[in-house]
């Protein structure tokens, strides 16, 4: 991963660069920032960069046999752990390094995934997923060992707020006192979850949201620049719910007409259509419901701007733009507010595998009371 290819974080990139060069890295580094944000990218790019042996002043090489092995995440030196639990194929006593296979194969798709893509990656949706006591041992033996060809050996460990508190003491030392030309880097996604005698021994880096224009502009390279501005806007900051936006663009008419008729019924408060609607999406696959409730949850969005008259800030045309504008009239600050939350909290329940057609049968009837006040 080079630093030029991650979207955006410009000052935390030359500021990474610099320490490399001026041998100010911390033996333990905490990239600490939300979903989609390149923490994890940041975290390959450093340590592509530490490992090069040809490295420029602002990147990597990309041609030495180092840059080589890492592209391909085969690098000897370079060692991953990530919370797993068992599943159908490893179903005890598991660990990081049987599960590798998968983990390499998302991150050379790409390295903005969100946690439940990893999850869902390896089948245990459903399951609470740790970085446990044998991962810990596993670290220790590997960086008790010389490096096999370069200076360093690192260690990345993703998601590090899923240490299991009984595994952590066998890492406090080895994180304090590690050995020589050894780096750890931590990728988080929540400060508070993470043990606070871990973050007493790492430098922490604060990796915030990316921006609209980040977002457009390393959108715009693969689709128009129109449906990559929207898409921008729609994805909060997330470059990794960016790109699930991206390929599920061809259903976003379809997801239009299905929302469109949703609140119809609703409003018409049509229940024995409601629950025909609710048994055809509850058959959608678990992903394409979440896209369906963001979308949602972006259209309530746009009725708020679209009230306040904050067209300059709307990103919508054609029959979006006429959707909103009608939904605007039955959508206040106070409904806006229960809509909200009641999408998040679906939302929340649905990666948590909560039976669809309960789901949205109780969100049909949350809507329908919320519509009752503008019929009179």
């Amino acid at each position: 991963m080079f630093f030029r290819n991650i979207v955006g974080q410009e000052s935390i990139k030359r500021q990474l660069v610099a320490n490399v060069q001026n041998n100010r890295t911390s033996h333990t580094l905490l990239f600490l920032g939300p979903e989609g944000s390149g923490h994890l990218p940041l975290a390959l790019a450093l340590a592509q960069y530490i490992q090069c042996r040809g490295r420029g002043p602002e990147d990597a090489c990309g041609t030495c046999p180092s840059c080589l092995k890492i592209k391909k995440l085969e690098h000897p030196d370079l060692h991953f752990f990530f919370p797993v639990a068992p599943n159908q194929e490893h179903k005890k006593d598991v660990s990081s390094k049987l599960f590798y296979t998968p983990w390499r194969e998302l991150l050379l798709q790409s390295p903005y995934f969100s946690y439940v893509q990893w999850l869902e990656k390896i089948g245990i949706e459903n399951k609470q997923a740790i970085i446990n006591a044998e991962d810990c041992n596993e670290i220790i033996r590997v960086l008790g060992l010389k490096s096999y060809e370069s200076p360093y050996k690192i260690v990345i460990i993703y998601m590090v707020e899923k240490l299991y508190h009984a595994a952590a003491p066998k890492l406090l030392k080895i994180l304090e006192e590690p050995p020589e030309k050894t780096l750890f880097i931590l990728v988080s996604e929540n400060k508070d979850l993470v043990l606070n005698t871990i973050l007493s021994r790492a430098q922490i880096m604060k990796v915030p949201r990316l921006g609209e224009e980040d977002i457009e502009q390393a959108l715009s390279a693969d689709i128009p620049r129109q449906q990559a501005r929207q898409i921008s806007f729609f994805s909060g900051g997330n470059f990794a719910e960016a790109l699930r936006l991206k390929d599920q663009g061809a259903d976003q008419l379809a997801g239009l007409e299905q929302f469109r008729s949703w609140m119809r019924l609703c409003f018409k408060n049509d229940w024995p259509n409601i629950l025909s609607w609710v048994d055809t999406v509850s058959k959608l696959g678990r992903e394409k419901q979440k896209t369906f409730l963001q979308y949602g949850l972006n259209t309530f969005r746009m009725c708020m701007m679209n009230n306040y008259h904050a067209d300059d800030l709307m990103r919508l045309e054609g029959e979006e733009k006429k959707f909103v504008a009608g939904l605007s009239s039955f959508i206040n600050h106070h409904t806006t507010i229960q809509v909200v939350e009641a999408f998040n909290t679906a939302l929340m329940h649905i990666e948590r595998n909560a039976n669809p057609k309960i789901l949205f049968s109780d969100l049909s009837f949350t809507l329908v009371k919320l519509f009752v006040p503008f019929k009179k």
